[in-house]
């Protein structure tokens, strides 16, 4: 089973170079990438596991969105830098040189992943997950997902004893992830060719909750549910000497 994949894309992108102390770059990506086989594994941004086909006498019928499959992509960075601080005679040994603050920002769409029971119910022994029946479209409106429940549950029925569910791979688009960086720092020049560099760093500056996959295994008590997220906001200090 070699499986295949189909992938489109249009990106846009706006990009200035250094002017009036300032830079910065801006893509937007919209995308679509279908596959019967794929299967990343855990990243930054997604947590898929590796997916077993629906029915191990039938490998068609797998063909659903990429595991990889975020559909809206949008990163923006810049970065700002103060004019130097300089007296009549120039800058001079000790003064402040300048300070400047960077920024990076990513948004990114939900991949898909898979529901799976958590039984044997084709009566197959130990081996491939296999999956529950899917009754309609389980995914909520995005003002209607929550951690309590993340899709809905209601849309998954168990199988007939020994017959495999009808649920399709990837059906379930899973929460997006949004972060933003920013880093400020100042440099004083000492004895004319030596620097200081003090930095403040920011990790995930706004704070905000990116959850991780909900429970996908149907029949347990917690199916749909979220509990846990990626790393809250982080700060750091780090000092630079360059001679």
């Amino acid at each position: 089973f070699d499986g295949r994949s189909i992938y489109h894309a249009v990106t846009l992108k706006a990009e200035q170079r250094l002017h009036r102390n300032t830079t910065y770059a801006v893509s937007y990506t919209l995308s679509s990438s279908t596959d019967d086989a794929s299967s990343p594994g855990a990243t930054e941004s997604e947590a898929n596991v590796p997916q077993d086909v629906r029915n191990i006498f039938d490998e068609s019928g797998e063909w659903a969105a990429s595991s990889f499959d975020h559909r809206h992509l949008f990163v923006a960075s810049g970065s700002y830098q103060l004019p130097f601080f300089q007296g009549a005679g120039g800058l001079k040994e000790g003064v402040l040189a300048g300070w400047r603050v960077n920024a990076v920002f990513f948004a990114q769409a939900g991949a898909p992943f898979t529901v799976n029971l958590g039984v044997d119910q084709a009566n197959i022994g130990s081996g491939p997950a296999q999956r529950p029946d899917q009754l309609r479209d389980p995914n909520l409106p995005s003002g209607e997902r929550r951690p309590e429940q993340w899709f809905e549950t209601s849309a998954f029925a168990l199988p007939a004893l020994y017959m495999f569910g009808s649920a399709p791979r990837n059906s379930v688009i899973g929460p997006g992830f949004t972060n933003l960086d920013l880093v400020v720092a100042k440099t004083w020049t000492l004895l004319r060719t030596r620097q200081l560099e003090l930095r403040w760093e920011i990790f995930n500056a706004l704070n905000t909750t990116n959850f991780d996959l909900p429970n996908r295994i149907f029949g347990t008590a917690n199916f749909g549910r979220i509990f846990s997220a990626k790393s809250p906001r982080e700060m750091q200090l780090g000092a630079k000497f360059s001679f």
